[in-house]
């Protein structure tokens, strides 16, 4: 039972720190030269469209993000594989993306609503796609250089050696990257991309997502070609069950 707790508190902390974060990235934004011609709430409207979509895929990408890690723990006789074993959920991303819908339902409140409103399900599909494909393609990278792409750090303090959690730099990056994606977006889109004058996507944005959704699932199976499957080998699913536990 005091699980329960931990669990709802942890998804809590998730869904304020999504609005912590849009604070952040408007302060930035204004610091470098403002939002325009974007107003205020279709700022906030395509925040929350990348944030729900990047929730979307946090819910599996996490174990990417630890592949070269398990690359580095597992035998140099293992060859970490992208399973669908090893994709386990961390339910943490909902309650990002819950956070991202709503933002988009702020949006649409202030927008208004149209037909065009239900293009934001498939754009929404197309961006958690996008996000588990970078995902899976700097995993790729990270296995094959584990020495180079993970790292840790141990603390000294009081006589005492504290070692942090390691993690990938390639997913670092990732993460920070996504994090301030908003502000390149408005910066290389119009509001048009997202609003008609009401929250909907355009076709062109609908395709271009589209687009890269299909170049990168082809580079994603062209990488990790002969290390797709449904099981990972034993100590890889192990080390997955063990971190995911930790």
């Amino acid at each position: 039972m005091t699980g329960r707790p931990h669990a709802f508190q942890g998804l809590a902390l998730v869904f304020a720190l999504t609005f912590v974060n849009l604070v952040g990235v408007i302060v930035t934004a204004t610091a470098l030269g403002g939002i325009e011609p974007w107003n205020r709430w279709q700022f906030i409207g395509l925040f929350g469209a990348l944030e729900a979509g990047s929730g979307l895929a946090n819910v599996l990408t996490p174990n990417l993000w630890r592949l070269p890690e398990s690359q580095l723990r597992t035998s140099p006789r293992t060859d970490v594989r992208l399973a669908v074993s090893i994709l386990i959920p961390h339910w943490g991303g909902l309650a990002r993306s819950a956070a991202g819908v709503v933002c988009l339902g702020l949006a649409a409140w202030h927008e208004g609503i149209g037909p065009a409103t239900l293009g934001l399900v498939p754009l929404l599909a197309a961006i958690a796609w996008i996000v588990f494909s970078l995902s899976a393609l700097l995993a790729r990278a990270g296995v094959a250089r584990p020495d180079t792409d993970v790292v840790q750090f141990v603390i000294r303090w009081r006589g005492r050696e504290h070692e942090t959690t390691p993690i990938s730099i390639g997913a670092s990056a990732l993460q920070l990257v996504l994090s301030i994606a908003t502000i390149p977006a408005v910066k290389l889109l119009p509001p048009s991309a997202l609003y008609r004058p009401e929250l909907g996507p355009s076709a062109a944005l609908l395709a271009g997502a589209a687009i890269t959704s299909l170049a990168l699932l082809v580079l994603v199976a062209l990488l990790w070609s002969g290390r797709i499957g449904w099981t990972a080998a034993r100590e890889q699913q192990l080390e997955a069950e063990e971190g995911v536990r930790g």
